[in-house]
């Protein structure tokens, strides 16, 4: 029982980096579409943020930004908050190299977690089958 629990510890640090990895994933999806619409056509931003509500890729993603559904550090929830809230305060030039710079952003800090998780994401369940077999065999 011991074993399956810490066993159950790793897997859930493991699917938390995944969360983390397509959170960041669904970040860039964002900017890259804001970037299209401003290109294109020039939407208000009620508009912008209905299209990307209504899209079918974001349908789980939280666009009232609750801290705790964000998988992200503190410095991260502060950087897409201020992205969001940023949205129509400026001309559209500026606008796009925000979305730019935030979309270049996220996409090395993807490229970093995804080289962690490739070289860890073996060790969340080594490591926790193993720490249930030492608890276990302390307790016999």
């Amino acid at each position: 029982m011991i074993i399956l629990f810490s066993s159950s510890l790793g897997l859930m640090v493991d699917n938390y980096k995944k969360r983390q990895i397509k959170y960041i994933d669904d970040l860039i999806y964002i900017g890259e579409r804001i970037s299209l619409m401003l290109s294109s056509t020039t939407p208000e931003t009620e508009e912008i943020f209905h299209q990307l509500m209504n899209d079918e890729r974001l349908r789980k993603f939280d666009f009232d930004l609750n801290v705790e559904n964000i998988p992200l550090s503190t410095e991260d929830y502060n950087r897409i908050k201020d992205f969001f809230a940023a949205l129509g305060r400026y001309d559209v030039d500026c606008q796009l190299r925000y979305i730019n710079e935030f979309i270049g952003y996220y996409k090395m800090l993807k490229q970093q977690y995804q080289e962690y998780y490739a070289s860890h994401h073996k060790l969340y369940i080594a490591f926790g089958v193993l720490s249930g077999m030492v608890i276990s065999i302390f307790l016999i």
